[in-house]
C-alpha cells in the first residue's frame, strides 16, 4: 500500500512538472506565439434566418505580447470575428496563448497553444490508471501497437485509394484484435479461445446482415449518406460496421469467457453443458447494457445533425431518415452479433475450459 502511494504521488508530481514545462516551452515554437492581455469587443451584429435561427457575429480586438522569436516582449494587436455558436471559429480570452501566422507584415491567429491541456488530460488519465490495481504496462503496450496497426492501416489507404479498404479493414480487425488479447492474456489457450469467439461471432454477424442487407435491396438504408460521401458506399459502410461490431464482441466475449474460467477454477469437476449454460445466462444479462451503450452512442454522435435538421424546418420522418438511417442500420447489425456472441462463445469456451485443469 505505501509503495502504491509513493508511485502515485512520483506520476503526480512528473505529470504537473511536465504541465508547467509546456507552459513555458514557447521557444520550442517555429510559429510565433501571443500570449493575449487584453481583448474588447468592438461590434455585436445579430442576424436571423428565415426558421429563426439567430446568431451574433461578435468581433474582437486583441492586445497580447509576443513570447517567443526575435519578436519576444514586443506588443501587437490582433483582430477576431467570431459567431456566438462557434461553429467553425471561437471567442478568444484573456491568457490564452495563441500560434499566429504571419503574410508580410500582418499577423493572424492560426490556433490556440494546447499543449498544455492535452499533457495535462494525458497526465490525470495515467494517474487514474496508476490508481487502479491493473497492468497498466500491458494496456499501453497493445494501445501503442493497435495505434501502430491502425496508421499502417490509414497509410495503405492512401495509396490504394480506398480500392482494397473491405480487405484491409477485416486483416487490420483481426491483427487489432489478436494483439489486444496476446498483449493482455499471453499466448495462452485462454487467449485463442477469446480470439476464436471474437473472431467467429463477428464473421457470422457481419455475414448474416450484409445477407439481411441483399435480400431487402439495402431499404431504408441510405448508403449514399455516409459522412462526405465517401465511395464506394457499401464498403465504408461495412469498414464502419466491423469495427464498432468488433469492439463490442471483444468485450463480451472477454467477460463471458473469464466469468467460465473463474467457475471452472471454483468448481473442478464441473460438466461442460453446467459451463455453456452458465455462458449463456451470463451473456443474457450482458445483451441489454450492451445494445443500450450502442443506442447511447448513436444518438449522441447524431444528435448535432438532428437538432441542424430540425431548426432548418424539416419534419422529423426525414431528419430521421436523413441523419440516422445508417446509425441504426449498424445499431441492428451490431446488435445481431452482440446476441450471436452469447451462444457462439458459450460453446467455444465450454468446449476448451471443460477440458483443461486451473
Amino acid at each position: 500500500m505505501k509503495k502504491n502511494i509513493i508511485r502515485i504521488t512520483f506520476v503526480i508530481l512528473i505529470v504537473l512538472t511536465a504541465t508547467v514545462i509546456t507552459h513555458f516551452d514557447t521557444f520550442l515554437y517555429k510559429s510565433p506565439i501571443v500570449k493575449i492581455e487584453q481583448v474588447k469587443v468592438v461590434d455585436k451584429d445579430k442576424s436571423t434566418d428565415e426558421y429563426k435561427n439567430t446568431d451574433t457575429q461578435v468581433s474582437q480586438k486583441l492586445t497580447g505580447v509576443f513570447l517567443n522569436t526575435s519578436k519576444k516582449g514586443k506588443k501587437v494587436t490582433l483582430k477576431n470575428s467570431y459567431y456566438q455558436s462557434q461553429l467553425l471559429d471561437q471567442e478568444y480570452r484573456v491568457g490564452q496563448q495563441v500560434l499566429l501566422s504571419r503574410s508580410g507584415n500582418n499577423y493572424t491567429i492560426k490556433n490556440v497553444k494546447r499543449d498544455t491541456t492535452l499533457v495535462f488530460s494525458l497526465g490525470l488519465v495515467i494517474i487514474l490508471l496508476f490508481c487502479m490495481q491493473f497492468s497498466r504496462a500491458k494496456l499501453l503496450i497493445s494501445v501503442l501497437l493497435n495505434l501502430l496497426v491502425y496508421f499502417g492501416f490509414i497509410k495503405l489507404l492512401i495509396h490504394n485509394n480506398n480500392g482494397l479498404l473491405l480487405l484491409m479493414t477485416v486483416i487490420t480487425s483481426l491483427l487489432i484484435s489478436g494483439i489486444a488479447l496476446l498483449v493482455i492474456l499471453g499466448p495462452t489457450s485462454n487467449a485463442l479461445m477469446a480470439y476464436l469467439s471474437t473472431v467467429c461471432a463477428t464473421t457470422v454477424s457481419i455475414l448474416l446482415s450484409v445477407l439481411l442487407l441483399k435480400l431487402s435491396g439495402n431499404s431504408g438504408v441510405h448508403l449514399e449518406l455516409t459522412d462526405f460521401g465517401l465511395q464506394p458506399y457499401f464498403s465504408v459502410f461495412l469498414s464502419q460496421v466491423i469495427f464498432s461490431v468488433l469492439g463490442v464482441i471483444l468485450d463480451e466475449t472477454m467477460d463471458i469467457s473469464s466469468s467460465l474460467i473463474e467457475m471452472k477454477k471454483e468448481v473442478h469437476d464441473v460438466k461442460e453443458k453446467v459451463l455453456f449454460k452458465a455462458g449463456i445466462n451470463i451473456g443474457r444479462e450482458l445483451i441489454g447494457p450492451l445494445i443500450n451503450i450502442l443506442l447511447f452512442i448513436v444518438i449522441a454522435e447524431h444528435l448535432n445533425l438532428i437538432l441542424l435538421y430540425l431548426s432548418n424546418g424539416n419534419s422529423i420522418g426525414y431528419t430521421f431518415t436523413m441523419t440516422l438511417s445508417l446509425g441504426f442500420a449498424q445499431l441492428l447489425i451490431s446488435a445481431i452479433g452482440i446476441v450471436l456472441t452469447v451462444p457462439i462463445t458459450s460453446y467455444i469456451a465450454s468446449k476448451i475450459i471443460s477440458r483443461r485443469a486451473y
